[in-house]
């Protein structure tokens, strides 16, 4: 079996409490037809990253743009500097953890490896980015690289967990050793705006992660079994199936129907935060639906099917030099156009080039832009107790 149909990637979907276990068969059913091009970009991002981080563990400094620049990926997709600046960030990180730990690769070392999670399930394994365990000082590092956008947390984050079960199988570590071991799960997600920057850490006791793993066997055993069901929620906008799903198309109406009712002009603080957080989701339940739809609309025509009331038209990014920096700014010269960039590097590039922080700080400020209204799941309180 080449895919797992049960895969840690979606763990968030089938395996938490509460979650989708019908997603598995859904899924199976309705199965993505073809790469979008923001995961074949990932993709890409991702091959680069591996080669660095292999780079680093055999004591070669990394790599730089010029030696992926104008060379095209396995998938097809063309490499961008912004494809190697994120990789290098997940892949420096993983480097300064091995300089400090002073394990650089051998055994203890997984690049884009493939993890069987036997204790979750036997179908349940998939390709982990990166991992180091260090037995030595008891400590398990997971990173997930993620090049997109939206945002991924660190806590709780059920794919790495997944990969945990599975990486605690194949090195044998027991019930004894997981009290002394610490994992620390790292999402390395350069492009995605987050308070706490783009590297992110969850760090958790392994003995702590049992009650995780067993939540994730549960629901494996039955999302394969005659008993799963399909469960809405945010899981929804990326499930291949939304379209089809009965809790989704009956979550998307209800709420709808819920939030248009007529609600009284004065609301108290209890009902204000419930009425909102009602909006908030037959908003996000209908884009699911949407967003499903357009993509069976559109294959369907792709197929030559018609589809009364819609038609196709192409649709166009940012536009982008085809020359190389050198030829440009020639031309620019000829026409007696300056087209470099006069404006500073961002402070966070600064950063990146290894200017000191606190200097930086002393040269830049992050203004306010507002007050942002966010959900509050009690997650923040749960892990600093936890800790």
């Amino acid at each position: 079996m080449s895919h797992s149909i049960i895969p840690p990637s979606s763990a968030g979907i089938w395996g938490k409490p509460g979650g989708c276990t019908g997603w598995v068969l859904m899924a199976q059913c309705y199965p993505e037809t073809e790469e979008t091009p923001e995961a074949a970009e990932g993709t890409a991002s991702h091959e680069i990253g591996a080669e660095l981080i292999q780079n680093a563990a055999r004591g070669f400094n990394g790599g730089k743009w010029a030696d992926w620049e104008g060379k095209t990926a396995p998938n097809g997709v063309v490499y961008t500097e912004e494809m190697f600046d994120g990789a290098k960030e997940y892949a420096d990180d993983v480097a300064m953890i091995m300089r400090e730990r002073g394990v650089f690769g051998g055994d203890f070392l997984g690049v884009e490896e493939r993890i069987e999670a036997q204790r979750v399930h036997e179908y349940s394994f998939g390709t982990c980015d990166c991992f180091l365990f260090d037995r030595k000082t008891g400590e398990l590092f997971i990173w997930d690289y993620k090049f997109g956008y939206e945002v991924v947390e660190a806590f709780e984050n059920w794919q790495s967990i997944n990969y945990a079960a599975g990486i605690f199988d194949k090195y044998g570590v027991n019930g004894l050793e997981d009290q002394i071991t610490t994992i620390r799960i790292r999402i390395a997600q350069p492009r995605a705006f987050h308070r706490e920057g783009s590297i992110r850490e969850w760090k958790v006791k392994g003995s702590d992660l049992r009650g995780y793993f067993n939540q994730l066997t549960c629901n494996a055993a039955t999302a394969l079994g005659p008993n799963a069901t399909t469960n809405s929620g945010d899981h929804c906008k990326h499930c291949p199936a939304r379209h089809a799903c009965e809790a989704a198309l009956t979550a998307g109406n209800r709420l709808f129907e819920a939030a248009s009712k007529p609600t009284p002009v004065e609301l108290s603080d209890e009902a204000l935060g419930v009425q909102l957080a009602l909006v908030k989701r037959a908003r996000k339940q209908l884009e699911y639906l949407e967003s499903g739809f357009e993509e069976q609309v559109a294959g369907r025509m792709r197929a030559g099917a018609l589809v009364p009331g819609w038609s196709r038209e192409d649709t166009y990014g940012r536009d982008k030099w085809v020359k190389p920096f050198d030829e440009v700014v020639a031309m620019g010269d000829m026409l007696g156009k300056d087209l470099r960039k006069k404006e500073a590097i961002t402070p966070k590039q600064a950063i990146k080039l290894g200017v000191d922080e606190a200097v930086i700080k002393a040269y830049s400020s992050q203004p306010r832009t507002g007050v942002k209204i966010v959900p509050d799941n009690g997650n923040k309180a749960k892990q600093v107790f936890s800790q």
